[in-house]
């Protein structure tokens, strides 16, 4: 176990100061500018932090996906500040990472030259990375290949790979306002299956434990009891196995903390602009005296991730492409050259449109679903938000359409211009069904 009481004055020393910190926030005034060449010769540009008093380490930060400037850090960088160490925050790279591109060597590439920077700048010897959420990945494989790291900080680590993490987090968005039934499937478990087979989620299944395994450097892991992003439970789990002969290691809880450890006023639905009281503590007990192993197991429960299975070949993007062409091409263009040419149906122009409606009203809530990060998704009825309640009204109705003009083919002078949006209709059903636009 650690020797967390012979560091306690050390510890009090480091942190003087901390704890009012954390309840309101100090504007630090950064110490200098720095620039250096990343990765493939890119020039990155970062701020240097320095304490007012003399520094007792220094460390490099690095965000997680949602991360660009070195202000999105800015809170983390005035909290180390205000425990003595010398911080340096930079913007991330503006080529070579997007929403649908990302490597995460090049990313510890650009890691190891911000930490050589930073040793040039001040001539601190005692260099440290610290990680949060994706950059909980990025900052052990950078430490795996320098030894001018220190030692790892990580905030946030997942244990699993990036989209049953996502899936997982996007599940608890959706309770938490109140939904359930067949969205909770569809959004966050079909939804994610179906970009990870279009090729729109990057480094998909993203495995740390290697990287965690061959580490040397003393490294810190924390999470907060009210992460509801990265799956703390299983991952902290994980993190504890990989690590399991490594000498000097230690996994945190930190009480109250929410995801990346900001304050929380709404069980980690919701981020407040400061760190969780707490958590600098933590660093500066840890800093003191990164000795020997201490692990801590949550003492909390979390609902359990949920395995990605690859897509079928009836689920696959050109499946659902060749589906998708079919349903427009037989509602929309059929619908309206019959209407033009005065062929088929009442019931049939009702099928035509009607299906237009659905189609396009699902794919309009999956893609405002991804971009808002299942968020704000309208008032909530009976467990569905409003405008879903009414696409699952428009499927309904659709698949009512359908029997009616299928009942009408026994006239043959009722076929002509029905055609194309029976054909729709047909593939219509199984189509709503998948993706439960016709369950609960």
């Amino acid at each position: 176990m650690l020797p967390w009481g012979k560091s306690r004055l050390a510890a009090a020393i480091l942190v003087l100061g901390s704890v009012l910190a954390t309840a309101q926030p100090v504007q630090a005034q950064p110490s200098a500018d720095v620039s250096f060449a990343g990765a493939g010769g890119i020039t990155l540009h970062g701020t240097v932090f320095r304490p007012d008093g003399p520094a007792k380490s220094a460390i490099v930060l690095q965000g997680g996906s949602d991360w660009k400037t070195r202000d999105n850090l800015r809170v983390q960088a005035e909290m180390f500040k205000r425990i003595g160490v010398t911080t340096l925050v930079y913007d991330r790279r503006t080529s070579g990472y997007s929403k649908t591109q990302r490597d995460y060597g090049v990313l510890a590439d650009d890691l190891v030259s911000a930490v050589r920077a930073l040793r040039a700048q001040t001539g601190a010897a005692d260099v440290g990375v610290w990680g949060v959420s994706e950059g909980a990945w990025v900052a052990p494989l950078a430490a795996t290949r320098s030894d001018d790291i220190s030692y790892v900080i990580t905030v946030g680590g997942s244990g699993l790979g990036g989209a049953r993490q996502t899936s997982w987090y996007w599940g608890n968005v959706l309770r938490h306002q109140g939904i359930g039934g067949s969205l909770l499937t569809t959004l966050p478990v079909r939804g994610t299956r179906f970009a990870i087979g279009a090729g729109l989620f990057p480094e998909a299944d993203y495995d740390p434990v290697p990287v965690l395994r061959r580490l040397k450097q003393p490294i810190l892991a924390l999470w907060g009891d009210l992460d509801i992003n990265h799956a703390p439970v299983e991952s902290s789990r994980i993190f504890a196995d990989a690590l399991a002969k490594h000498p000097n290691h230690a996994i945190r809880f930190i009480a109250g903390g929410g995801p990346d450890l900001y304050a929380t006023s709404d069980a980690g639905f919701n981020r407040l602009p400061r760190v969780v009281p707490g958590y600098a503590e933590a660093v500066g007990e840890w800093l003191a005296n990164r000795q020997g192993v201490h692990v801590e197991t949550a003492a909390f429960a979390q609902r359990p991730t949920e395995a990605l299975r690859p897509l079928a070949w009836w689920e696959s993007v050109m499946a659902q492409g060749i589906a998708l062409a079919l349903l427009l091409g037989g509602f929309a263009v059929g619908g309206l050259v019959a209407l033009i040419r005065r062929r088929g149906t009442r019931s049939s122009r009702w099928l035509a449109g009607l299906g237009t409606a659905t189609v396009a009203g699902f794919v309009g809530i999956l893609g405002w679903a991804q971009m808002s990060g299942m968020k704000n998704l309208g008032p909530v009825l009976a467990g569905r938000p409003l405008p879903w309640l009414a696409v699952q009204l428009l499927a309904v109705a659709t698949v009512a359409a359908l029997a009616v003009t299928l009942a009408g083919l026994r006239k043959p002078d009722r076929r002509r211009g029905a055609i194309a949006p029976l054909v729709a209709g047909l593939v219509f059903v199984p189509w709503a069904l998948y993706w439960g636009l016709l369950l609960p």
